[in-house]
């Protein structure tokens, strides 16, 4: 990936513990309501070129794919409970990896049984169409998207292939009932974030500004240099 100095290295289980520790931290241990929601990604098999990430096509090993790419992600969203997944720009197998049958539908949601919400990485749903050419036209990558349990589309241009999820519809590419199985998994996050709920009952609402950047939630100084802190 292009931000390599983000990661903590290529140990599975080492990441696994690392990001479920900072999963359960950013998302509280209120039994009713999230602190936020944090997000797995990306989902998956996505370490390939970087300047071709939008049309790279991961071709690995089921032993590659359980053995190295699969254990952190397992960790998060089985153990840690993670609330959102957002899948990956790159295919896998030969579909792009926000509409796979392998990694969305046949491990995501039927073996780990998923219950948060899928995001696309930014303009990742135009790559359907546009970049790995596995469909035609928006409307056809907009429901493909969907139907593999997709429920959001990060777009940062003019270009949002799911506006186009009407003309889906009445093409009879997806059905409203399709549809509304994103549309509650997204209203239940809201849900569970306290949107729709008075402030006074929802602790994490309550948390005041002052503790931004206050002494407890810095890090420790690093010795070995004057008034900079350590990551």
């Amino acid at each position: 990936m292009g931000r390599g100095q983000e990661t903590y290295g290529e140990d599975p289980y080492l990441t696994g513990q690392l990001g479920s520790a900072l999963v359960k931290g950013f998302q509280g241990d209120d039994p009713k309501y999230l602190k936020v929601t944090a997000c797995a990604k990306h989902f998956a098999v996505h370490s390939g070129p970087e300047q071709l990430r939008h049309v790279f096509d991961a071709k690995i090993s089921d032993y590659d794919l359980w053995d190295t790419y699969l254990p952190a992600f397992r960790d998060l969203i089985v153990d840690a409970k993670v609330a959102s997944v957002m899948c990956a720009y790159n295919a896998y197998a030969g579909q792009p990896c926000c509409g796979s049958d392998k990694l969305m539908n046949e491990i995501l949601y039927d073996k780990w049984k998923f219950t948060g919400y899928v995001t696309s990485d930014c303009d990742g749903i135009n790559d359907f169409w546009q970049n790995h050419k596995t469909d035609p036209d928006a409307a056809t990558a907009a429901a493909n998207a969907v139907l593999h349990g997709t429920d959001l589309e990060c777009a940062t241009g003019k270009l949002f292939t799911y506006n186009s999820l009407l003309e889906s519809v009445q093409r009879k590419l997806i059905t409203e009932q399709q549809l509304d199985v994103s549309v509650k998994r997204l209203y239940k996050i809201r849900f569970q974030l306290g949107m729709f709920d008075p402030t006074e009952r929802v602790k994490y609402a309550q948390i005041p500004m002052s503790v931004v950047e206050s002494a407890p939630t810095r890090p420790m100084p690093c010795k070995w240099r004057t008034n900079r802190w350590c990551s």
